[in-house]
């Protein structure tokens, strides 16, 4: 199966980026010897896994970025993130959508085509309408350590979010007010566990909350089968939203050349 795929890259930065990197879109910001979309589209294009590309965010900056590349649509990004979702996939129907949908943010700059491919692999091996990554925190400081992320402690294991999705697409009007919500209560996990009802807060208190329980409730609210995909790539789970994570990105991608 291919797979479209939409990287969001209407983020403007954010005031403590700006400090160090003048840019209005954390997009743009320049890490080693490219902006940081440039490292998210290649991991991306590599893929045998993905067809069509939309990037949405801002387009006359972009177009000046990627020149000649096949198969990539560019469309105006909106006010926040599940806007700029809604824009991408307005072009990808146009064009004949998949089945199911990739969907990553551009501030992911360590990103790579394994990390990519091992998340759909794993997709591929269930049956769900929307997919989403973590990451264990022994993996995460294995491959970077000492890096700030918000850790959630479930029956599992101790788990951070990925920055990748699959949507199925038959979805994508019914998802939406649901997306914004996830989205503004990603990185606060008490917040998230409070949109699924008082059982599943009291369970992540007592630590007796698994991955299994989250699953359950997804689709007993939402009536979308959800699936946690366990990724053993620290990448999908590191993103560049303050000036620690933009040094860390500078200090591992400075080298980088295409």
């Amino acid at each position: 199966m291919q797979y479209d795929a939409i990287i969001l890259a209407g983020g403007e930065s954010s005031s403590e980026l700006k400090k160090i990197a003048p840019y209005d879109n954390e997009a743009l910001i320049i890490i080693g010897n490219y902006p940081m979309i440039y490292y998210v589209y290649r991991a991306l294009r590599q893929s045998s896994f993905v067809r069509n590309i939309v990037i949405s965010g801002p387009t006359e900056a972009l177009r000046n970025i990627f020149a000649r590349e096949e198969r990539l649509f560019f469309v105006n990004g909106g006010e926040n993130a599940i806007e700029s979702f809604a824009h991408g996939m307005e072009i990808l129907q146009e064009k004949g959508i998949s089945e199911q949908v990739l969907i990553m943010p551009s501030d992911i700059p360590f990103i790579t085509t394994e990390a990519i491919d091992d998340f759909i692999k794993q997709a591929q091996a269930s049956e769900a309408d929307f997919y989403y990554p973590v990451t264990c925190k022994e993996v995460n400081e294995a491959k970077f350590p000492g890096v700030a992320r918000t850790y959630v402690n479930i029956k599992d294991g101790i788990f951070t979010g990925g920055n990748l999705f699959i949507l199925r697409s038959a979805l994508f009007e019914q998802v939406l007010d649901i997306a914004l919500k996830l989205v503004e209560r990603r990185k606060n996990p008490l917040a998230m566990a409070k949109l699924f009802g008082f059982g599943l807060v009291w369970k992540y208190i007592i630590r007796r909350l698994s991955i299994e329980t989250v699953e359950k409730r997804f689709y007993e609210v939402l009536g979308i089968r959800g699936k946690a995909v366990i990724s053993p790539y620290a990448e999908v789970g590191v993103d560049v939203d303050k000036p620690s994570d933009l040094e860390l990105a500078q200090k591992y991608l400075a080298g980088v050349k295409f």
